[in-house]
Order: C-alpha cells, then sequence, then structure tokens
C-alpha cells in the first residue's frame, strides 16, 4: 500500500493542512484508490476458477477494502483532533500563558520620583505643583492619619506622586503608565484610592475657622460691593441677641 499521498497531505503549510484533512474527509478519501495502491487489487485470478470462487473473491475484496477504509478513516480522524488540540494548546500559551514584558524601563517610577525630590526645587514644582517639602508632609499626613499604606510595590510616596502627577499635568492613563512603569489597572486602582482620602483631608482643611460667622472678616467688611449683604446679617443678629 502506497502512503505517498497520505504524507503529502501534511506536507503543506500548517494553514492548508486542516483544509487537506477536512477535504480527504469529507470526500471520503475519494481519488486515493488510484494511483496509490490504496484499496487496489491485484489481479483477478487465474482463468481455471469458477464463477461462485470468482463471486467469493469479489465479496472478500469488499470486505478487505471496507476494512481498509474504515482504518484510514480513524487514522485521519486521530490526526485531525491531534492537529486541533496542537492549535488550540499553542493558541492558549500564548494568550494567557507566555506574555511579553511590556514594563521594562530602566528608569522606574520610584528612581525618577527621587531624582525629582533631590534635584531643583522648580522641577518639582512643575512636575506636582507643590516643592518636595510639601509633598512629603502631604505624603506623612494620608499615611498616619488617614491610613496610606505602602503595598509590596509600591511606596506611599510613589502613590500620592503618580496623583499629584495626573492632576497636575491632567496625564492620561497610558501617559502615567509609562513615566511610573506599572500596569494601567494599578495605576487606576491607586489614583481612586489617595482621591478617596485626599477627600477627606479636604474636609478637616478647607472649613472657616469661625464655624458660627459671628466675625466678619475685614476684606469683606472693607468692600462695598459685599458688606451690605452682611450688614442685613449683622443688624438681624443684634435683633435676636435683644
Amino acid at each position: 500500500m502506497d502512503a505517498n499521498w497520505f504524507n503529502d497531505l501534511f506536507d503543506d503549510k500548517y494553514d492548508n493542512v486542516m483544509n487537506n484533512v477536512v477535504r480527504y474527509v469529507s470526500n471520503g478519501f475519494g481519488g486515493t484508490n488510484t494511483g496509490s495502491g490504496f484499496g487496489c487489487s491485484s489481479g483477478a485470478g487465474n482463468g481455471n476458477n469458477t464463477d461462485d470462487d470468482d463471486d467469493d473473491d469479489d465479496e472478500n475484496k469488499h470486505d478487505d477494502d471496507e476494512e481498509d477504509d474504515l482504518f484510514w478513516l480513524r487514522e485521519f480522524d486521530h490526526n485531525k483532533l491531534l492537529l486541533c488540540m496542537t492549535r488550540a494548546l499553542a493558541l492558549y500559551y500564548n494568550n494567557y500563558i507566555y506574555k511579553e514584558p511590556c514594563i521594562v524601563s530602566y528608569n522606574t517610577g520610584m528612581r525618577w520620583l527621587n531624582e525629582i525630590l533631590n534635584g531643583h526645587w522648580v522641577r518639582c514644582v512643575n512636575m506636582f505643583r507643590m516643592d518636595a517639602d510639601t509633598l512629603q508632609s502631604l505624603c506623612v499626613d494620608l499615611e498616619m492619619l488617614y491610613g496610606l499604606k505602602q503595598s509590596r510595590r509600591m511606596s506611599v510616596i510613589e502613590k500620592v506622586g503618580m496623583f499629584l502627577y495626573t492632576l497636575a499635568l491632567g496625564a492620561s492613563n497610558r501617559e502615567v503608565q509609562e513615566r511610573f512603569q506599572h500596569s494601567g489597572e494599578t495605576v487606576n486602582k491607586y489614583f481612586n484610592k489617595v482621591l478617596r482620602l485626599v477627600c477627606l483631608l479636604a474636609v478637616e482643611l478647607i472649613k472657616p475657622v469661625d464655624l458660627e460667622f459671628s466675625i466678619i472678616p475685614t476684606e469683606i467688611t472693607m468692600n462695598p460691593r459685599y458688606m451690605p449683604h452682611f450688614k442685613v446679617k449683622n443688624n438681624f443678629s443684634k435683633l435676636l441677641n435683644n
């Protein structure tokens, strides 16, 4: 039995292999009986056999051909299954197991941040809209008073630095990723976390000294544009006290 047609099936490019398999299976391996020795008969025997013997020989040959067809059908199904499994494993490996590193810069976010904090004060103001001492003081307050903790791969000052860098420069998530060498998910996570804590800090800092507004600031009393409104309130307060 000549199996060259079987080998030729897998000698093509990978993209055509599955098409060849499907074509051969769909056609019932048609065309394999000629020129390949597949299912070919070796002769009709000698002329001395009787008609009954010829009929028996034809039936036996037909049975053998059916067994050969079933054998090759199983072989093709097996190879087709192996090809599909191999392709599926390759796709799974490329998509979920092997991942080419993207964050590989030597100048990490913390390294760049240290350079800014230890450099000229103008650089820190340009990047974070505050000097190094104010930035470090803000980090201490957020850590000691509001529970901002360092994580396994990121310090408190780097979290606050990413937050201030985004606000000061209007940077996008991708720009912060490239600058601090962290993933977009990490940038988004710690930006929101620092934002919530800064909002809590704002409630404590941004409030009037006199909660009852019993004393009118001089900036208002000396301004004829605003004082008339407060004068009405002041006269009303005196009437209530009397």
